[in-house]
């Protein structure tokens, strides 16, 4: 049974164990929640892929007993058009499209809002926490 950790970017916490876990974290810089609008994170290997969105911002992603490296997609909506299209965020220097997480940990993407917003493209940056918290009991 691994450790039940209390985070305030997460709805209920994280049981880690049994495979990657993943959230995501709005930085209050910028007030990115109110400057990125429409965002998503898609973590994906082989067949497997969830997807944390502006809907339910706390949610928490556990897999079925996988871990290693986790394609990442990175969105917003950019309202700058008529109609609105998703554009991609990108990584800031340090973060890739990819996250790594073993199967008894946690890993994180955050996502900050740019000080000076790009017209047309994305206003936000993300970066990536691998193994953010791991539990001892695996």
């Amino acid at each position: 049974m691994g450790n039940t950790l209390g985070t305030p970017n997460t709805g209920k916490g994280l049981n880690l164990g049994g495979g990657a876990q993943f959230w995501v974290y709005l930085s209050p810089q910028n007030k990115t929640a109110e400057a990125v609008k429409g965002w998503s994170v898609t973590f994906s290997q082989g067949n497997w892929s969830d997807s944390i969105t502006h809907d339910n911002p706390t949610k928490v992603i556990q897999t079925p007993n996988l871990s290693g490296l986790f394609e990442l997609v990175v969105e917003q909506t950019s309202f700058s058009t008529n109609p609105p299209h998703q554009v991609n965020i990108p990584p800031q220097p340090g973060s890739m499209t990819q996250i790594g997480c073993n199967s008894n940990c946690a890993s994180m993407v955050g996502i900050v809002a740019d000080e000076y917003p790009i017209i047309g493209g994305s206003n936000a940056h993300f970066w990536t926490t691998w193994d953010a918290m791991c539990s001892s009991g695996q």
